[in-house]
């Protein structure tokens, strides 16, 4: 048994495959994954059966998509090896085959590698050490600049984000990450009277910001990581 499968959410997200119970030559409740890196080491992901028939990789599979650093535009080749064993090889939009090389545990997902230029901040730093820190972000991704105000640390709403240049609607779903922690959320931009450039992230924001324990005082960093096909948020702390 052999299947592609394109990676088009992130790894927060359940990852469904183009088969069914009945087609897995082995009815164990998960799978067992490994890759051609000559280690044989199995990453164990549970699955469930959706509505349409299909299966769904559950637990097990975000450790194995940050484990590989692989990212939404990946390509995954599935071949069954016996029993609950699939070896998958991993390429990336251009073809390219995964190095296999184990990811750092301190290396957030969805990092890109290579060389970093200092690109424009896409708002107005809201005060001077703003500006100081706007001035040294090296990022290959848009960004803007925020000052983590107690007030806005505990308020359900972050005000004032940029309405970026992708968005076509008044409301987007994001994804809000920094280390580990991936926060769904949704960004709605002000309307009537107020400043269309601007708008809210609200639905997970004031959990996002508990759960990354920043404290009040510094500069966030936002960074615009990737837009299709969900809008991906990095955030870091100056």
């Amino acid at each position: 048994m052999r299947f592609l499968k394109p990676i088009i959410r992130p790894s927060m997200f359940k990852l469904s495959l183009p088969i069914t119970p009945d087609e897995l030559p082995n009815r164990t409740p998960y799978l067992d994954l490994v890759v051609p890196d000559g280690r044989n080491n199995p990453c164990r992901c549970f699955w469930t059966q959706l509505q349409s028939g299909k299966i769904a990789l559950t637990r097990g599979w975000e450790e194995f998509y940050q484990m590989y650093k692989i990212n939404l535009d990946s390509m995954l080749y599935f071949t069954h090896k016996g029993n609950s064993t699939f070896q998958v090889k991993i390429f990336d939009f251009g073809g390219i085959e995964n190095s296999y090389q184990l990811r750092d545990p301190e290396e957030p997902p969805y990092i890109r590698t290579g060389n970093y230029e200092i690109t424009k901040c896409i708002n107005i730093p809201p005060s001077a050490s703003a500006r100081v820190v706007a001035a040294k972000v090296k990022s290959k991704w848009p960004f803007f600049v925020m000052d983590l105000t107690a007030r806005m640390m505990s308020s359900r709403l972050l005000s004032n984000v940029p309405h970026l240049s992708h968005f076509t609607g008044q409301r987007h779903p994001l994804i809000l990450t920094h280390g580990h922690i991936q926060v769904e959320a949704t960004y709605t931009r002000y309307s009537g009277k107020r400043d269309g450039s601007f708008g809210v992230i609200s639905g997970g924001w004031e959990n996002f910001a508990s759960l990354c324990n920043f404290k009040p005082g510094g500069v966030g960093v936002f960074e615009v990581i990737s837009t299709e096909p969900v809008t991906i948020i990095k955030v870091r702390c100056r």
